[in-house]
């Protein structure tokens, strides 16, 4: 194409036509991704020629692409300029391909300066004028921008969203390249919701293609990404072999942007390695193309990075400077992420000044913003998984269509081997064109080859689809059952607690009644708090796919936490408990998942016992394995419904007073112990009372 072009320019003495400037256009287009520079030459040559000829498409196509190369290497002012040059030229020209791409190109900038509300507004109106061109990728593209922007934001349930449908795009035109994006975008948003195994998972389908593709722009964002990741886990060995291929790329991309992403890792890995001096200047480098490039994000933890390295020296003046500068653009870009980890970074740094009272402030402040935090990216777990299985089913169904379309192709082929049968037969008693039926019959045998291939490929696609499709359905319904959990262990805590405060607000409280019910509140929030890291630790567990801390532990202790934490239902009862616990009766198992089902029997028990009334717990060594009985004197069940207790969801009944539950508390019990290695089981007899029991193994004695 480059000679064509050289050669046409010769011939017209420095003049083009229209043909021509448009493969000047995709030259500069083709560049992009492999030499920056070159689009820039081509982009002004382009718009060089559109001015001699008068071509005004040209005109904006060329400015276009220097707005890109701008835009990559953070000279925003120009990109914008050129972008707006290109957006009214090519409104004149009602080019709805080129008002979408303008609007996207401004869109961008926006992005890298923070100003996201504004980047999503330009985006929405990219999409409209895209969805009104006959290609669906334009749509695609727009859709990842705002998968981009709204991840930068924080909102990473929309981005997700976004992110899905783009790639449905990618594959449903076999893009590669920009379905290597998508995957690498989910990476990131994987990797922010610490779920590490399927960030990396996501990464590697990316570096694959990109590899494949030899696209160095996408092959150092996506190490400098796996490296980040690495470091998050402390896996700094694996960390610096990723970021070294990243910055190597950068560099001779002359990638500002990328290499203050790459600096920035650099001076974590420095930090964690204990080397404070080389983290310092990376970190300061890192700061210092963030505020030439305006990403004010990377300066943001630039400034969180730095403060860490100085408070770890005992510098806490320069420490807290850093991690209030942190902060403020934390909050400028509503990113709840900065916030929190600059709130840490202030409190620690304060602490070494010895402002002790602003400390202990500010890490309240840290504690609430992490509390929001890992509220959002529980919500946003659940979403990820809604939104991947139904990401599944239109892949599948996607399949299906391509399916159905090589059915109709090998149909038409078939009759078309009947025509060629015929034509054969003729062929042979027309011994003139035997050669040609011969190469025909070749062909038609090529092509059957391809359309096995093709069939068996297609084949291996949708089992491995129906196999992702069963576990991300079996994800979604263990979703459905941790928000029952925490609706039902939760409640009544949160009321008792709701009752206690509304007792102290009580302007008829005595100042020593006051006093007297403080501890009792306190007690109750460590509680509640208590048990609600438990079950927060179980749900992670669960989602997460994490293995149980297995150790040896007294059950004596673990049953008198669990009947302190519950001592305010039972006295509202009025029960009273008979504990027959071995010395001897030391499990082996999570004593997490072993509490939860500990509570969850006890909660049972005083739902369905009579005021005054007396719960037995037991437990003791039989068979080499431990017996763990509670056994309550209630009002008991029917053999039909215990028959049902431990296999599936059960219409919960009311208790003696009336609570309530969600019927799926002994399913999660029968689950947990089952994954100690023990058994459980339920006796019960109608109007007399239930027994609940477990066993688990037995453990070390000397703990």
């Amino acid at each position: 194409m480059k000679k064509l072009i050289v050669s046409t320019l010769r011939k017209g003495s420095g003049k083009a036509d229209t043909l021509t400037i448009k493969q000047i256009d995709k030259l500069a287009s083709y560049y992009y991704h492999l030499n920056p520079d070159s689009t820039l030459y081509y982009g002004l040559l382009e718009i060089s020629l559109s001015k001699k000829t008068g071509y005004v498409l040209g005109l904006a196509d060329g400015a276009s692409q220097i707005a890109l190369v701008n835009s990559f290497r953070g000279n925003y002012d120009e990109s914008a300029n050129r972008y707006n040059a290109a957006l009214k030229l090519y409104q004149q020209l009602h080019n709805n391909k080129g008002i979408g791409e303008s609007y996207k190109g401004l869109g961008r900038i926006q992005d890298f300066l923070g100003n996201y509300d504004a980047a999503i507004d330009l985006y929405k109106k990219a999409l409209a004028y895209c969805l009104k061109t006959p290609d669906e990728t334009d749509d695609g593209e727009c859709y990842n921008r705002l998968g981009v922007t709204y991840d930068n934001k924080g909102d990473f349930s929309e981005a997700l969203d976004y992110y899905f449908k783009a790639l449905l795009i990618d594959i449903k035109h076999n893009d590669q390249n920009a379905a290597a994006t998508k995957y690498s975008n989910i990476g990131v948003i994987m990797q922010e919701l610490e779920l590490y195994p399927k960030a990396l998972t996501y990464y590697n389908r990316a570096l694959a293609i990109w590899e494949k593709l030899g696209d160095q722009q996408g092959i150092s964002t996506v190490c400098q990404d796996i490296g980040d990741l690495y470091i998050s886990q402390k896996d700094y060995k694996h960390a610096i072999s990723y970021i070294n291929r990243a910055y190597s790329i950068f560099k001779r991309l002359n990638d500002t942007d990328g290499l203050s992403f790459v600096y920035y890792d650099l001076g974590l890995y420095n930090y964690y390695i204990k080397h404070p001096d080389v983290a310092v200047r990376y970190l300061e480098m890192s700061l210092k193309l963030a505020e030439q490039n305006k990403t004010r994000y990377v300066k943001a933890y630039a400034f969180v990075g730095l403060a860490m390295v100085y408070s770890w020296d005992k510098n806490y003046q320069q420490a807290y400077n850093y991690a209030i500068q942190a902060k403020a653009i934390g909050s400028e870009l509503n990113s709840l992420i900065v916030e929190t980890d600059a709130s840490l970074q202030i409190s620690t740094a304060l602490a070494g000044l010895k402002r002790f009272e602003e400390a202990y402030h500010e890490h309240e402040v840290y504690t609430r913003l992490k509390s929001e935090l890992q509220h959002s990216e529980s919500i946003h777990k659940a979403m990820f998984y809604n939104l991947e299985v139904d990401f599944a089913k239109k892949q599948s169904e996607l399949v299906d269509r391509q399916h159905k379309k090589e059915e109709d192709y090998r149909k038409r082929i078939a009759n078309q081997s009947k025509e060629n049968l015929i034509s054969a037969i003729i062929i042979v008693v027309l011994a003139i064109i035997v050669s040609v039926y011969y190469n025909a019959k070749r062909k038609q045998q090529h092509i059957n080859q391809l359309l096995g291939e093709k069939n068996n490929e297609i084949i291996r696609q949708q089992e491995d689809l129906n196999t992702q499709a069963t576990k991300l359905n079996e994800l979604n319904s263990l979703k459905d059952r941790l928000i029952g959990v925490l609706a039902h262990d939760l409640r009544a805590p949160i009321s008792t607690l709701r009752g206690l405060f509304g007792l102290m607000t009580d302007e008829n409280l005595t100042g020593d009644e006051f006093v007297k019910m403080t501890p009792k509140v306190f007690t109750k929030l460590e509680n509640t708090s208590d048990f609600l890291d438990t079950l927060l630790f179980w749900i992670n567990s669960q989602v997460d796919g994490t293995k149980n801390k297995t150790v040896s532990f007294s059950f004596a202790d673990l049953v008198s936490r669990e009947l302190k934490h519950l001592e305010d239902k039972l006295q509202q009862k009025n029960l009273s408990i008979q504990q027959n616990i071995s010395p001897d009766a030391i499990a082996l198992a999570d004593p997490s998942s072993v509490r939860i089902v500990i509570h969850n029997f006890l909660t049972n028990a005083i739902k369905f016992s009579k005021r005054d009334g007396v719960i037995e717990v037991s437990a003791r060594v039989e068979n080499e394995e431990l017996n763990f009985c509670l056994k309550d004197h209630g009002i008991g069940m029917s053999a039909e419904y215990l028959n049902t207790l431990f296999k599936s969801h059960v219409n919960s009944s009311a208790g003696t007073e009336n609570e309530s539950g969600t019927g799926m508390g002994l399913l999660f019990c029968k689950d947990l112990i089952e994954k100690q290695k023990g058994k459980i089981w339920a006796e019960s007899v109608l109007g007399t009372g239930t027994k609940l029991c477990f066993t688990l193994p037995l453990g070390n004695k000397t703990i």
